[in-house]
């Protein structure tokens, strides 16, 4: 938190979520604030300390590039206007926000859009990857706990063999499910799959964690249909299932002739690097649903992300700050609150 205050933020602090903050005010009578924010966690569980390895071409390290990179591209920022005393015409609300990754849902950034969004005007999200990015929207999520039980007589894998076994019940509707003709620009995901406690025992119970992700919510529901269609051919013989949505980030999108846009690419190719739009999930996700206007940017080029293999290119990475300096400056320039 120091180094935040050394940069010149105000009230700075750490939230109930675990978020840092801080607040770059240099027009006290303007109500409306730039979000400027990248996550602070990372996918993996990792041993600790982390080490960093470095080669001629490379730094390694499980976190190095994702977001790593995002952070510190966003404190040289804040360092870069301090040291060189830019004068600044837009207020700033910072944020290292925590949860982004995996079953964290992104619930750092769901607490800052809840708590500040009468003041956020734009949203400058700051990521890993790639250099050159724009992303001005986001893939819809559904996530759930699944589980199957199975009422029985007994469970004694020799004498009860016919009982209702949890384990096969759920493997035939993993089968069932990738079966289906799913809608345009969708996907699925099963994994931590559990059930069963003895060799000789019939499982009770089993389950597993679910995804889809589409590019149109009106898709990510009709997913949701299509496996509560697939449960009901299942559910027979004292066999029901239990389904708890773990999180829920609806698709949405912003246009690509918006000055958000518009700016990064136009900063990018002046420093040669090759604007594309992406589609993607990031913390960006939760601003874009309540519909403020938002940007995501790539800091550095990675590889192996979201692994303990991960890794940043090097010779790439000081062009990948400076471009996340020069399109806030740019904006800072052009947006009118």
């Amino acid at each position: 938190m120091k180094i935040l205050s050394s940069f010149g933020l105000k009230n700075v602090h750490r939230d109930a979520e675990g978020n840092a903050i801080g607040f770059l005010i240099t027009h006290p009578k303007q109500k409306k604030f730039i979000l400027l924010c990248a996550h602070a966690d990372t996918a993996c569980d990792t041993p600790s300390p982390i080490r960093v390895r470095e080669d001629a071409t490379f730094l390694h390290a499980h976190g190095i590039c994702d977001n790593a990179a995002g952070v510190t591209a966003l404190l040289t920022f804040l360092k870069f206007v301090r040291d060189v005393k830019i004068p600044l015409e837009q207020n700033y609300l910072v944020v290292f926000t925590v949860g982004e990754e995996g079953l964290g849902a992104k619930r750092g950034m769901k607490r800052i859009i809840t708590k500040y969004e009468k003041i956020i005007s734009h949203v400058v999200n700051i990521e890993s990857h790639d250099i050159g990015r724009v992303t001005n929207a986001c893939v819809g999520q559904y996530r759930a706990d699944f589980s199957v039980i199975a009422k029985q007589k007994g469970a004694h894998s020799w004498r009860n063999f016919g009982e209702p076994n949890a384990v096969v019940i759920l493997s035939s509707i993993i089968h069932d499910l990738s079966k289906i003709t799913r809608p345009k620009d969708t996907t699925y995901n099963v994994t931590a799959i559990q059930g069963g406690k003895s060799i000789n025992a019939i499982p009770g119970e089993a389950k597993m964690l679910l995804e889809f992700r589409a590019e149109r919510q009106k898709n990510i529901n009709a997913l949701v249909q299509l496996f509560h269609r697939v449960l009901r051919t299942h559910k027979k013989g004292g066999v029901t299932f239990k389904l708890t949505m773990l999180s829920m980030t609806k698709a949405a999108s912003m246009p690509k002739n918006h000055l958000l846009c518009t700016t990064a690419r136009k900063v990018q190719r002046s420093l040669g690097i090759r604007p594309f739009f992406k589609i993607g999930n990031t913390d960006g996700d939760v601003s874009l649903a309540r519909g403020i206007p938002t940007v995501t940017l790539g800091a550095s080029n990675g590889f192996a992300t979201h692994s303990l293999e991960e890794k940043m290119e090097k010779k790439t990475y000081l062009k990948g700050v400076e471009q996340v300096i020069e399109i806030i400056l740019a904006l800072d320039r052009k947006i009118r609150t």
